[in-house]
């Protein structure tokens, strides 16, 4: 079950094998993250990224503390392997729905259209209330446009609309080709720490 973030709070640090460990929380850490994965830099070199980006001081349990980074950015979700549709989902069946690296003018403009918030001069702000405001987008804002634009199908639709929303997918279409699901990728990142616990264990 997802955490209640009014009831429960929102998480500063995480337990790994009876340790708690702080977590660097803020909204940019999500962001750098994406940025990170969406790299082209070797998966060492993320992981080390990544734990050196979330932890102040990390672990000696990679392969829980990956587990705890996937778990914050996925807002406190538990992974559902058999769940397909979800309410704060990556992509369709079309493609990825947006980047938070590459669409990062688009949601600095809807968040100051929306909410009045300047993500530019937030000092703090953290990801779960993050994640919250940018899942409640309204229709209005350009970001919202963008990701409808992304994945609706054209199928059914008028010829000018058609060509319309296809003009649009080729103007707002994501760098990189093509995408993992936020689930794929978090199994495809656990089956590599997995492998790099198992070296270091035989080493």
């Amino acid at each position: 079950m997802k955490p209640n973030i009014i009831t429960d709070g929102l998480p500063k640090e995480v337990v790994i094998d009876d340790g708690k460990y702080r977590i660097n929380w803020d909204f940019r850490i999500g962001m750098k993250f994406d940025e990170i994965m969406e790299s082209e830099i070797p998966d060492i070199v993320k992981l080390e990224k990544l734990l050196t980006l979330y932890y102040p001081k990390y672990p000696n349990n990679l392969e829980e503390a990956v587990e705890k980074i996937l778990w914050f950015y996925r807002g406190g979700k538990a992974e559902k392997k058999e769940e397909k549709k979800e309410r704060y989902k990556r992509r369709s069946n079309r493609g990825p729905a947006f980047s938070f690296s590459q669409d990062a003018p688009y949601i600095y403009a809807a968040f100051k259209e929306q909410y009045g918030i300047d993500l530019l001069s937030q000092e703090k702000l953290h990801w779960w209330k993050f994640l919250a405001l940018f899942e409640s987008l309204g229709e209005e804002t350009k970001m919202a446009k963008i990701m409808y634009y992304r994945t609706v199908s054209t199928s059914g639709m008028s010829k000018d609309r058609r060509a319309f929303i296809n003009e649009m997918k080729k103007a707002y279409k994501l760098d990189g080709g093509k995408k993992l699901t936020l689930e794929e990728r978090n199994q495809q990142w656990k089956e590599y720490v997995k492998k790099r616990n198992q070296e270091r264990t035989v080493k």
